[in-house]
Formats: C-alpha cells, structure tokens, sequence
C-alpha cells in the first residue's frame, strides 16, 4: 500500500520553511522515498527499514523498536491506540539547509530543552525528478479533509460527553440540594424531639420537687448510692440482735415477777392465819431488834434481802427461781410487824 504524505517541515536556519513528499518506496512500511523543496530547488533521500539504525543520533538511549516507532509517527503520522507513549510525546520535525544538502531533523523538546534523536541528509538535484504540484496539492487537501472529519467526529464526541457531564452535574445539583433539605428537615425534627423531652424533664422535675419523700426511704437510697449498704444493713442486724437479747431478759424478769407474785399468794393464807403474839412474844421481839436486820418504810426490804437479791442474781437461771421464793418468803416474814417495832424503828 502506497504511503502519501505531504509534511510541512519548520526551518532551523531562517525563518522560512520546506515541503517534504512521503511516498512508499518499498514492501515494508519504513521503506520510503523524500523529496523535498524551498521553492527553489529540489532535494531528494531515499531510506530503508533495514538501514534506519544508522539514521540514529549518538546520544539516543532507545532501542531499535522504540527508532522506528519515532521514525513511523514522525514522517507517517501512525500512532498507536490509546494514550500516546512518553516515547513519542514532544516529537518534533525540523529541517535545515546548508550548502547543497538539506538535514531533516528528529528531535524531543522536554519543556523547552531538546534532545536530537537522528537525522536524515537529503541532496540537491534539480533533474532527478520533476515534481507536480497538483499532485502535492491533491494530498494535502486529502489530508485536511481527513484532518477534517477527525476533528468532526472528535467534537461530536466531544459534545457528547459534555452533554453527558452537564446531566452528570445537574444530577449532582439535585443530590445536594435533596441532601441539604433532607438534613434540614433532620435537623427540626431532632430539634422538636429535644424540645419535647426538655419539657418532659422540667414537668418531672416539678412533680419531684412538690412530691414528698420518707426519709427513710432517702436514707435508704443514699446509702446505696454511697456504697455503704450492706455495712448498715448489718448493723441493723446487730441491733435487731440485741434487741432480741433484750428482749429475752425482759420476758426472763417477767416470768420472775409472776413467780414471785404467785409464791406471795401462797404464803399470803399461812400469815393471815397466823395468830397474834402475845406481850412477852412482843417483848422478845423487841429483844431481837438489835440483829442488824434494820427495816425501812420507804423502802420496804432489809440489808439482808439485798444480799439475798446478790445471791439471786448471781445464781444459775434454774437455780433462780428457788432463791426468789426464800426471799419472797423471809420477806413475807418480817412484814406484819407491831406499832411499838415500827416506832423503835423511826427512833
């Protein structure tokens, strides 16, 4: 197949610039025929693919696939699909004439800095070959057309995905203000929430500062909340157990009084039965009176019932019960006592 290219190739040395004609020149797709043209005079080059790597410049670090990629894109305008390689971005072609020989030039601007990557001489001869330039014209105008429907085709593409970014971006417009307004209506409803159970706590508040509390049911809880609730539930064991202790002597004294009580009704029927004492009797009793066994009217009871009472009280509780009787007895005794006793006792 035929490679038809017309390149339009900047001058290094003035300001002007050359037509390059691309043509095969071969089987292979490298095998290729330049002529080029100032106006003036013509220049013609012809390369093949198994001599392109000594078109290659000294300071080239690449292999021979990535020359002849650089070599195809730059004179052929082939480009791989897809994203252009970093080994093709910043390609440039220049060309310079010096004397009869014209220098097409590869080269890699890097930001303003370039690199020659190889170059290709082309001589002078004006009767090698005429050149038509409705030929030449023919292939530029194919080529801009072709340019021409590329660009086409890219803009529509281009139209589209912006169309397609415009919805994108209307669709987003909407999410954020459904997003903004659902947030808002999040935010009053969390707001009349917090206001109700605000109010709620102020009339729960209000009823517990008119509400009357036991204070024992307070002390209860705070000492469950001081942590000192076990400790105060076992003392009031120790106090209910004292209680009990208590209590028990309490029902022990009882049962001593009612014993006392019953053995002072039996005896009660032996004193009154009891004759009266007669002078002399009375006399002996007077007689008697210097055993210190002194009585009192106040208080009822005598030296000796007090030691008897001692005795008592230190007995054994089963022996109790017998040493109450004898005091109940010799007090029941020494009861019924004379007027002339009672007054040697005043004196």
């Amino acid at each position: 197949m035929a490679a038809l290219q017309l390149l339009r190739l900047k001058r290094t040395d003035n300001s002007g610039h050359v037509l390059a004609h691309i043509s095969s020149a071969g089987s292979k797709s490298l095998d290729l025929k330049l002529v080029a043209t100032d106006t003036a005079h013509l220049y013609h080059a012809t390369i093949h693919e198994s001599s392109v790597k000594t078109l290659q410049a000294s300071a080239f670090s690449g292999d021979l696939r990535e020359w002849k990629q650089i070599l195809q894109y730059a004179f052929l305008h082939d480009r791989p699909s897809g994203q252009l390689p970093d080994t093709l971005r910043g390609i440039e072609v220049v060309a310079a004439i010096s004397g009869t020989t014209l220098t097409i030039t590869l080269r890699k601007n890097i930001g303003g800095i370039t690199q020659r990557l190889g170059s290709i001489k082309l001589d002078e001869d004006d009767e090698r070959e005429e050149h038509s330039g409705f030929d030449w014209a023919d292939i530029a105008v194919a080529n801009s057309d072709e340019l021409r429907t590329q660009l086409d085709t890219l803009q529509a593409s281009m139209t589209e995905q912006q169309e397609a970014v415009a919805k994108l971006n209307a669709q987003l417009d909407e999410l954020v203000k459904a997003k903004a307004e659902h947030e808002q209506e999040l935010f009053t409803k969390f707001a009349l929430l917090l206001n109700s159970k605000k109010l709620k706590i102020r009339d729960q508040q209000r009823l517990l500062s008119g509400a009357k509390i036991d204070a024992k049911v307070a002390r209860r809880v705070k000492a469950g909340r001081d942590g000192v609730g076990e400790a105060g539930e076992s003392r009031g064991g120790k106090r209910k157990a004292d209680n009990v202790m208590d209590e028990d002597e309490g029902h022990e004294d009882d049962a001593l009084l009612d014993d006392e009580g019953e053995d002072e009704e039996e005896h009660a029927p032996s004193r009154q039965e009891t004759p009266p004492k007669t002078d002399e009797e009375e006399t002996d009793d007077e007689d008697d009176l210097d055993v210190p066994k002194k009585t009192s009217r106040k208080g009822g009871s005598s030296t000796y019932d007090r030691r008897a009472a001692m005795e008592v009280d230190n007995s054994p509780p089963a022996k109790r019960v017998a040493a109450v009787q004898a005091k109940s007895g010799t007090s029941s005794a020494t009861m019924p006592l004379d007027d002339e006793e009672e007054t040697d006792d005043e004196l």
